[in-house]
């Protein structure tokens, strides 16, 4: 019997949550309904003997070497069986009928939109997960601290207490028919840390929408680890921004943004060299953002890179 829904997970070494994770969507769903792939990053913390023993119905795809987020959900879609894919983080947890309820608002849809859930954190609250499509003018004034209230690209709390349609949403929990996949591919593994934004840019230049459905609610424990990689999340934040702009709007922009995320590392670099003597956590922001600087121009002189 064909599945109804396919799940794709992408883990590396997170094997406890990833188990929270499994159990919760077998809790919420029909065996029979629902298609698992978790692709493996090539961890090393033994998640596959882990989880199999616990879940034996998960299909399992074991990668020699870490290809990614992107790279990762991209070989979980090409495998998928069921008409409807859900990309899921294995940091979630399904809150009772949330899949259902996705499913239900996905019918009512076009073939091109997405419908994505309401995400909490993991004390229940509001965890803001859409926003809207950056230009350049948010790299500008991000650059001098004024992005948050000229050109803010995130949307009120009030806002998520309704369905709404925001423009982009976060790659968490995605779910759209696999013909959208088909049609305009797959996420871009040169976006790392915006293939969401991306994927939803391109699902709009495409005609579709994504709809946010505030009764589907999913847990998501995020940030767990994002101190302890502070240097490669601030360095794929920016230069992703750079990419994106060279990808969408042309070398004009690409140069203008090349320039603003310069001016915005080192007066970082700066400023959080002149206060790390009095705070730990500005030491930190110190040695990340002249990491990020030195990519920065590792990117400019290679542009093919990889920044991971």
């Amino acid at each position: 019997m064909k599945p109804e829904l396919s799940i794709i997970i992408v883990n590396y070494n997170v094997k406890e949550l990833l188990k929270s994770c499994l159990a919760s969507i077998y809790a919420s769903c029909k065996p029979e309904q629902v298609e698992v792939i978790v692709v493996d990053n090539a961890s090393s913390d033994g998640s596959r003997e882990f989880i199999i023993p616990v879940f034996p119905q998960v299909m399992w795809i074991e990668n020699k070497m870490n290809t990614g987020f992107s790279g990762a959900n991209n070989q979980g879609m090409n495998l998928a069986k069921a008409p409807v894919i859900l990309l899921l983080n294995p940091d979630t947890e399904i809150k009772q009928d949330a899949i259902q309820t996705l499913l239900s608002g996905l019918e009512k849809s076009e073939a091109s939109d997405v419908v994505v859930p309401r995400l909490l954190n993991s004390d229940g609250s509001l965890q803001p997960s859409c926003w809207k499509f950056p230009g350049l003018m948010n790299i500008v004034l991000e650059t001098f601290y004024l992005h948050t209230h000229f050109l803010p690209t995130t949307y009120s709390a009030s806002t998520y207490v309704n369905d709404f349609d925001p423009q982009a949403a976060s790659g968490a929990a995605l779910m759209f028919r696999k013909s959208l996949f088909e049609s305009i591919g797959g996420l871009d593994p040169d976006l790392f840390w915006m293939e969401d934004t991306d994927f939803c840019y391109r699902i709009s230049k495409a005609g579709g929408k994504i709809h946010y459905v505030a009764q589907a609610e999913i847990l998501h424990h995020s940030g767990k680890s994002s101190l302890k990689n502070l240097p490669v999340v601030i360095t794929n934040q920016l230069i992703s921004k750079i990419k994106y702009m060279r990808k969408h709007y042309g070398s004009f922009y690409f140069l203008i943004s090349s320039l603003f995320i310069f001016l915005h590392l080192l007066s970082r670099c700066i400023v959080f060299s002149l206060t790390s003597i009095m705070k730990q956590e500005h030491r930190v922001k110190r040695r990340a953002y002249f990491f990020a600087l030195r990519k920065y121009f590792g990117y400019l002189w290679n542009p093919q890179i990889t920044l991971r």
